[in-house]
């Protein structure tokens, strides 16, 4: 039997180390130096391994009476690793609403690109459906999520609702497929809702004359607060169509001659984007704000911020997204749509399409060059 001064002496080697106290208890020491007690059984001709715990958190003492609570289930039949996991799903299938949400949030959120937005929805969810809460996850049926869907369409639009449907059915997967505590998903044969037409807001010169006013900048000097980076931002975006997020990520090291290199975007891979004469003198105003971030402003801060200034001056539904509809409808007076779609990111040429928005004077003048260059 071991004692605690030969336990206190064991040190991590580079190896896994195997001590033994008698009858079937044992304590791992892996190359990490964490020490834990295992008893090691043989059941029906099968060999098995049920962990007791960490020492010193289980003291000897405490380790030897699990070791005989384990050696009693044996002389039943019964198997100590199996009544665990028996245990542990018990719990799980009790889980409610609530609690699956909240242990999705901390174990699988994170690890999403689109982490802060799926949080705050997740937890807008939680707050604003307290009746669903409460409900264990395995009486979730599509009744309720018929009534979830049709009260979000109380407030927001239905591409809002699709999106929110979207991530609760990531959740039901990591319930069915990683906790196993459901079979199917309850939104399973829910219609949702239509998305609205997509958005073809475009900024007009005016406006951009005036948000540049409100700004107090001109794009002709380096920003010397953030409110001017905002300013600069704007126009930056309309030049290259990089979206918010984008812009305010930059690095001076992706910066070259004639392209920004996007090493992580939405759509999960690098891109480079290339940069018209007017872009390049743009970053050039932004040289010795920050030695590493060409911006010092967060992509919320810039989009929140800007969407407030957007009320002040009383412009209506226009948000900094926008830019990419501006940007790439420009950019489509000069470069053909594959092209074009290399510049946005877009790897669906239909996607694309909805940020082409011109209008039918521009195409219409579009058309009477084509004829007069041909004529010409």
């Amino acid at each position: 039997m071991l004692t605690k001064q030969q336990i206190d002496a064991i040190k991590p080697t580079g190896k896994l180390q195997k001590h033994s106290d008698g009858d079937m208890l044992y304590i791992f020491t892996p190359t990490t130096g964490k020490k834990v007690w295992k008893v090691l059984f043989t059941l029906n001709g099968k060999k098995g391994t049920a962990t007791v715990g960490s020492y010193p958190t289980i003291s000897i003492k405490e380790a030897r009476l699990k070791r005989d609570e384990i050696k009693l289930m044996l002389s039943n039949g019964i198997n100590p690793s199996q009544k665990k996991q028996d245990e542990k799903l018990k719990i799980l299938s009790s889980m409610s609403f609530n609690e699956l949400l909240n242990l999705y949030i901390r174990e699988v959120t994170p690890t999403h690109k689109g982490a802060r937005w799926e949080e705050i929805r997740l937890k807008k969810i939680i707050a604003d459906f307290p009746r669903l809460m409460i409900k264990p996850v395995d009486t979730l049926d599509q009744s309720d999520m018929i009534y979830f869907r049709n009260e979000r369409l109380k407030h927001v639009q239905g591409s809002s609702v699709n999106r929110e449907m979207q991530l609760l059915g990531g959740v039901f997967r990591y319930a069915i497929r990683e906790l196993r505590i459901i079979k199917t998903s309850p939104l399973t044969d829910v219609d949702k809702p239509k998305d609205n037409p997509h958005r073809e807001r475009r900024i007009t010169d005016g406006e951009i004359k005036l948000i540049l006013e409100s700004y107090s900048y001109d794009c002709t000097y380096t920003p010397i607060n953030k409110r001017q980076q905002t300013a600069w931002a704007l126009m930056f975006a309309i030049e290259t169509a990089m979206r918010a997020s984008e812009i305010t990520g930059l690095l001076w090291k992706n910066i070259f001659s004639d392209h920004v290199l996007l090493p992580d975007t939405k759509n999960g891979t690098a891109r480079r984007v290339p940069l018209s004469l007017r872009a390049i003198e743009l970053l050039e105003l932004m040289r010795g704000i920050d030695d590493i971030q060409v911006m010092t402003i967060k992509s919320d801060a810039l989009s929140t911020g800007f969407t407030k200034r957007m009320r002040e001056l009383k412009i209506q539904d226009l948000r900094f997204h926008d830019t990419r509809h501006e940007a790439a409808t420009r950019l489509a007076q000069k470069l053909a749509v594959h092209d074009l779609a290399k510049v946005t990111g877009h790897r669906d040429l239909s996607m694309l399409m909805r940020y082409y928005n011109p209008t039918a004077t521009e195409l219409a003048d579009k058309i009477n060059s084509s004829e007069q260059a041909k004529n010409g």
